[in-house]
């Protein structure tokens, strides 16, 4: 049901992500029905679509935090269905940002952004701090170091977990609604840290319903609904030239 389309000079980059076939069911509820997807170093993949349609199912098997029931997911080489495979591994180059930014409240925000690379990486704790407050400088929070994560707010919160997710080192950036649980005028700020990973070369899927901002940073968008990717594009072609019915039917709604 996909026309497969890659960014300008996608062709010649690495392939960091490969989806075969990629089923997911949950009991008889078939959510993904057999997706195929290349996501390439250094690319921006927005993935959006209306709710129900498997973006953030889709989103969490790209790490397997969701089981796959049938094709392949393919990172960095490892195939995530082998059951060889060491899935912590893997994992430790990919970082993952949701919708609620699950923060430990009883840790200072820099206790928050220092902890996976001092208990998952052994990280030197000096080095794991200065690298926490380079990070924080980086998403605009160089002054809450020491803040709790009651004091912020949610847009705070979120750019410590965008922080807390780059503190690990990733070379593939997932976002699954990073913005949605959000106040509107908090949306911006967080949409600012996307658009400043993006132009640093991060490689990044990213679930989305913010359309302003899909069209504007990624090399290519994919439209999702009722488990299929229905089509894909550059943002010019899906936005300004949809070819499918249910694309235009969507887009019509949310724009």
């Amino acid at each position: 049901m996909s026309t497969e389309t890659t960014a300008p000079d996608a062709a010649a980059a690495e392939v960091k992500i490969r989806a075969i076939g990629l089923k997911k069911s949950f009991g008889d509820l078939e959510v993904l029905k057999g997706l195929d997807v290349d996501v390439h170093s250094g690319e921006v993949v927005c993935v959006i679509g209306p709710s129900g349609s498997g973006k953030s199912t889709f989103l969490r098997c790209l790490n397997k935090l969701e089981d796959i029931t049938g094709g392949t997911v393919v990172v960095d080489g490892f195939d995530l269905t082998d059951p060889k495979v060491n899935l912590d591994s893997v994992r430790q180059h990919i970082g993952m940002v949701f919708q609620h930014f699950n923060l430990f409240p009883h840790m200072s925000v820099i206790e928050n952004v220092m902890l996976a690379p001092v208990e998952t990486k052994k990280s030197d704790k000096s080095k794991a701090r200065e690298n926490a407050v380079r990070l924080l400088a980086q998403v605009g929070l160089a002054d809450k170091e020491n803040a709790k994560p009651a004091q912020l707010s949610g847009g705070q919160k979120q750019r410590v977990a965008i922080a807390r997710a780059l503190a690990m080192d990733p070379d593939i950036m997932l976002f699954d609604e990073a913005t949605s649980a959000l106040d509107p005028e908090m949306v911006g700020e967080v949409l600012q840290v996307l658009r400043d990973l993006a132009k640093g070369g991060m490689t990044m899927v990213v679930v989305t319903h913010e359309m302003g901002f899909a069209r504007e940073v990624s090399d290519r968008v994919i439209f999702m609904a009722e488990g299929y990717i229905v089509e894909e594009g550059s943002p010019d072609d899906l936005f300004g030239n949809p070819q499918h019915e249910r694309t235009k039917d969507f887009l019509d709604k949310v724009l």
